[in-house]
């Protein structure tokens, strides 16, 4: 039928609800949903406390879970800081992010070289946007509903030092490629993630 729609390619009811395992290792490309907060707009405010977050969905790319969706909150403000100053909720995120960044660009943890370091920087966290990396798959609970079936989340981010990163990544990346354009366009424009005249991001130039 010429004004037919085929849902053949559609994912199955089972697998849309049930659970990717916990500490599955996929490759995904992040996305984040702008809450319209912060300079460019790309952070969420807390609907109970002065919490900032990122709001980020997570695609799975390959394998058996293709096409999943993950939806992670990656904090960057918390509500309060503890005994000792810190802001825990903001450190976890500042970790996650990091993660992400060596997982993206193929940077170890442990290199502290200047290539190393200046791929761990972003303009912007726009930046974040359409990076592909190596995804650590968690199920969160709510504390407060024992019957909760709990949710995927992304529990780390995986990087070159992992013995299973090469195989759930595929091809190195490279430094010459350019970071993909946001998939949204924030409330406030920017030209963050414009490359070079030689097409290489920044941190790889």
């Amino acid at each position: 039928m010429a004004d037919s729609m085929d849902f053949n390619g559609a994912e199955t009811q089972d697998a849309a609800f049930d659970l990717i395992p916990a500490n599955t290792l996929v490759k995904v490309t992040l996305s984040i949903r702008p809450g319209g907060t912060g300079p460019e707009g790309w952070l969420s405010q807390s609907r109970t406390s002065s919490a900032l977050y990122l709001n980020t969905e997570a695609v799975v790319l390959e394998g058996p879970h293709a096409r999943r969706r993950i939806y992670t909150r990656i904090g960057f403000k918390g509500k309060s800081v503890n005994e000792r100053g810190e802001d825990t909720y903001a450190n976890r995120g500042r970790a996650l992010i990091r993660g992400i960044l060596e997982s993206a660009r193929g940077i170890k943890a442990s290199d502290q070289s200047e290539v190393a370091r200046t791929a761990r920087m972003i303009r912007s966290l726009g930046d974040l946007n359409g990076l592909d990396f190596v995804a650590k798959v968690g199920v969160e609970k709510d504390r407060n509903n024992p019957d909760d079936a709990g949710r995927n989340v992304i529990k780390a981010a995986i990087g070159p030092e992992h013995a299973q990163y090469a195989a759930v990544m595929g091809a190195a990346p490279s430094a010459g490629k350019a970071v993909s354009a946001p998939p949204q366009t924030p409330p406030a424009q920017s030209t963050h993630q414009a490359p070079s005249a030689g097409g290489a991001p920044f941190w790889a130039r």
